[in-house]
Formats: structure tokens, C-alpha cells, sequence
């Protein structure tokens, strides 16, 4: 196996863009989505980190306060600070940590990035996109198949867009593999959750899933596939076993390859 005790700043991502946690939830919304992270650090006027609002925190209020209302949008917002609803962060952990420690933390906090800084100051992240180039720059050989996920959760492409987020948040999943008959024909992940905030619950799922899925064969060895991941932005692979897929692995899968 390859060795992952670099220092985690080789890899991290920088700057990091951050939220207030005087701003309200819709802010952090809108900032989610045009800046395409899956989470943002909440920080206080003096710019120390506070906590995190992620995707999931974000679909969960959504959700919530929709349902508490006659509405035909699948998503509304409460008129209240992010710092009511962002989930505690113990801060940003050393730039020297290894990489191989930043990715058991992911994987003990089931979370898909780590902040990079000191004194409570962000000034960088690694997430499991980023975990993947480590893979890809490694040559990890082993087959995919040693670290994917099964079963797959899946939604027929049919299916509203309703039924598909209540499924995200029941299953504690960031994405559902969309299928036409037995076969992935799309994703549909808490981005497209929240893009779909103001269409009607009964939207279909294949008029806002994303098409751009990857899936290979059992066989392919893990550098390969976080190289394809890397080139379509692809969080996720699909994995099929004797032409039919089985299983899945996800950012946190390539996580534990780090570990």
C-alpha cells in the first residue's frame, strides 16, 4: 500500500471561503451552490472558526420548514442566523498533520473534508476530492471492488424529487445512484436537492438529476478510478461485477484507502 504520511498541505485546497454566522441561512444556501462545496466554515468577526454548515444541514432545514407549511417548493428557509442551525467544529487541525490522519478523521466523522490552520484561522481544506489525486499520484493498484460499498441506493428516474430527498436524508447519504430499469443512467445528490428548492415536489428526478456518472468494472484499480472521478468530477463510482452493477464508492470509500 502507499504511503500517505505526507504532510496534509501538499494537498490542501486554499483559500477557503467562509460564512458569518450572523448570515442567514438562505445566504449560506446561495453560497453553497455558486461556489460548489459541500460545506462552508462558520466563523465570528475576528474570522476564528465557530463551527460548519454542510449540504445536509441546509437540506434538513429546508425540508423542515417546508413541511411545517402548506407549500408546493420542496425547500424554504427560515429568516434566522446560520450560527442557529451549523454543526459544531472542533477547528482546524494542523498544516503538518498526515494525510493518512486527515483521512481517519473524515472517516471516524463520517465527513468529507477536514480544515487546515492554526489558532482557529482556516487556511486550507483537504477533502476527498482531494484524497483522490493523493490516490491517483500513488498508483494504488488495488482493485475497486476491495473497497466499494453494497448495496446501491438507488431512485427510479421517474420518481419525484421529493420521494429522492427524503430518501437522502432517511439514509444519511450524500447521493443517489438514478436508474432506468436496473441500469445508472444519472446521480442525484444533495446538489441537485438543492438546486430543485423551488420546483414542485412532484418534479421528476431525470428532469434535474445530473447524467454525468461514472461507472466501472470490479477489476479497475483504484488509481484509475480516481483519475476518472478527478477528470468528470465525480464523487462517486459505480461498480459492476460480471457486467451488472453491485456497489458504489464514495468519497468516503477513497477516504479509507488514505487511512
Amino acid at each position: 500500500m502507499a504511503n500517505f504520511e505526507v504532510a496534509a498541505s501538499e494537498y490542501m485546497s486554499a483559500p477557503v471561503k467562509t460564512v458569518r454566522g450572523s448570515s442567514f441561512i438562505d445566504h449560506a444556501h446561495r453560497q453553497l451552490q455558486q461556489l460548489r462545496v459541500s460545506a462552508l466554515p462558520v466563523v465570528d468577526d475576528e474570522d476564528v472558526v465557530v463551527g460548519v454548515i454542510s449540504r445536509t444541514d441546509v437540506l434538513k432545514i429546508g425540508r423542515r420548514e417546508a413541511n411545517s407549511r402548506p407549500a408546493s417548493s420542496l425547500l424554504d428557509f427560515p429568516a434566522k442566523p446560520v450560527s442557529e442551525f451549523m454543526s459544531p467544529n472542533p477547528g482546524p487541525v494542523p498544516l503538518d498533520t498526515p494525510l493518512s490522519k486527515v483521512a481517519q478523521l473524515m472517516v471516524s466523522g463520517r465527513v468529507h473534508r477536514i480544515l487546515l490552520g492554526d489558532e482557529g484561522r482556516v487556511e486550507g481544506i483537504i477533502t476527498t476530492r482531494d484524497l483522490m489525486q493523493a490516490i491517483r499520484e500513488k498508483q494504488v493498484r488495488n482493485p475497486i471492488s476491495e473497497y466499494m460499498s453494497s448495496p446501491l441506493f438507488t431512485i427510479r428516474a421517474s420518481e419525484p424529487v421529493a420521494m429522492a430527498t427524503q430518501r437522502l436524508e432517511k439514509a444519511r447519504i450524500t447521493g443517489l445512484v438514478v436508474v432506468d430499469g436496473d441500469w445508472p443512467v444519472g446521480v442525484f445528490t444533495q446538489v441537485e436537492a438543492l438546486e430543485s428548492r423551488d420546483l414542485p415536489r412532484d418534479t421528476p428526478v431525470e428532469e434535474v438529476m445530473n447524467p454525468g456518472i461514472l461507472v466501472l468494472d470490479e477489476a479497475t484499480p483504484v488509481f484509475r478510478a480516481a483519475a476518472q472521478a478527478a477528470v468528470m468530477q465525480a464523487r462517486r463510482v459505480v461498480v459492476t461485477v460480471d457486467g451488472k452493477p453491485e456497489g458504489i464508492v464514495t468519497g468516503l470509500d477513497f477516504a479509507r484507502i488514505v487511512a
